[in-house]
């Protein structure tokens, strides 16, 4: 800002006087302009406080626009059901329940109102874990006013033990020419994937070609391993692979609890599982004496080193900690193809796996080619194929 008007003397004081003020003025209405660049109007959604309810302290204040909260046993059939009176504004409701899953049965989710009744969730269960939880989006032309959320489970008490209420906005990111993001944002700043909060469950994962990338979903699951019965996965790869990197959502596993991943026989050191922050509903801690759990899905990643992968067949194997087990879904792998350099080849491998008894055969992964192996035998612990026939590959969406 060294030239321009500052330098120039007014003519008469009197406008000089008012040449500065105006200049001052003008300053200030440009920063608070671009201030407002970067921050928003707070969305309507923001004013309203959420509502929570834990099993353990029942008696908790609620906002007004929720509650009370009341719970009744059954024979066959219980209910947990909460009263909602929806504030102003569009925005959208995301119900977030915390519950246990028993081996059978089905909890699901009404909302009823004055002279109607709309089934929102079939089935919370999603044969993950003992511990789960769902979070399901709730649009305001579904609520139509005030009524009643209801959970009814089967069994003669409720399995409901934490719920959070928030009402959400859309997440727009700053990106003019990005589609709409399909992320919600809490009050408390957390963002929640809307292609999962459907009362229909989650989106089929796809494949993914990004050039010299093959992104494969090696099988959609749910899948239990546990330390006694882990699943071998069969890969045969058509062309050099370089290196990879293993995902998949995982349940049922305890806060610090990792699994065993080997490639080929190989141990992967550098496995990462997704520890969300501590005010997250699903964390639960139990008697006396008993450790922390959590429930819900969790990602798990794994680099997979230069010197693993082949071309030929491949074995990825999983395997829960001794004593424990896990349900994982949407797994996928990622393979980088062509040549590496000199260092990336230097990269360690270690130590050797336990023997592994259920096998499940994947896609062959190739650059632009996409062919289909016979399954070579049922895992013990599957609980469905990933497709109606009998092959598990690359899915044409």
């Amino acid at each position: 800002m060294g030239g321009g008007n500052w330098g120039i003397p007014a003519k008469v004081g009197g406008v000089k006087k008012w040449s500065n003020r105006l200049s001052r003025i003008g300053w200030l209405v440009f920063l608070l302009w671009a201030n407002s660049l970067g921050t928003a109007e707070a969305p309507p959604g923001y004013a309203v406080p959420p509502a929570v309810w834990d099993m353990n302290r029942p008696g908790d204040t609620l906002p007004s626009w929720a509650g009370p909260v009341s719970t009744q046993r059954g024979v066959q059939m219980a209910t947990w059901r909460v009263q909602i009176r929806p504030p102003g504004g569009d925005s959208k409701l995301a119900f977030t329940v915390v519950f246990r899953e028993p081996a059978d049965g089905f909890a699901r989710v009404i909302w009823q109102g004055p002279g109607r009744s709309v089934t929102l969730c079939g089935n919370l269960f999603e044969k993950a874990a003992s511990l789960h939880q769902r979070t399901l989006l709730i649009e305001r032309s579904s609520l139509g006013g005030a009524g009643q959320l209801i959970v009814e489970s089967t069994g003669e008490e409720s399995v409901v033990e934490r719920v959070e209420l928030s009402w959400v906005e859309p997440l727009v990111l700053a990106a003019g020419w990005a589609a709409p993001s399909g992320l919600y944002l809490t009050p408390g700043g957390k963002v929640l994937p809307g292609d999962e909060m459907h009362g229909g469950g989650r989106h089929r994962p796809m494949d993914e070609d990004k050039g010299r990338v093959i992104d494969a979903v090696l099988d959609e699951g749910p899948i239990k391993i546990d330390g006694q019965s882990p699943v071998r996965f069969i890969a045969p790869i058509a062309g050099l692979p370089a290196y990879g990197r293993l995902e998949a959502q995982v349940a049922g596993l305890a806060p610090g609890e990792e699994p065993w991943l080997w490639v080929n026989g190989k141990a992967l050191a550098g496995v990462a599982v997704e520890l969300p922050g501590l005010d997250d509903p699903g964390f639960r801690q139990g008697a006396l004496g008993q450790s922390l759990r959590y429930g819900g899905w969790r990602t798990v990643l794994a680099y997979v080193p230069v010197g693993l992968l082949r071309k030929g067949e491949n074995q990825v194997d999983w395997q829960a900690g001794v004593g424990g087990g896990m349900t994982v879904r949407n797994v996928r792998l990622q393979v980088v193809f062509g040549e590496v350099s000199q260092e990336l080849a230097k990269s360690p491998v270690v130590s050797t796996p336990q023997p592994v008894i259920s096998q499940v055969s994947l896609p062959v992964l190739e650059k632009g080619v996409e062919r289909f192996v016979e399954k070579r035998a049922q895992p013990q612990l599957r609980t469905r194929l990933s497709t109606d026939s009998g092959v598990v590959g690359l899915r044409q969406e």
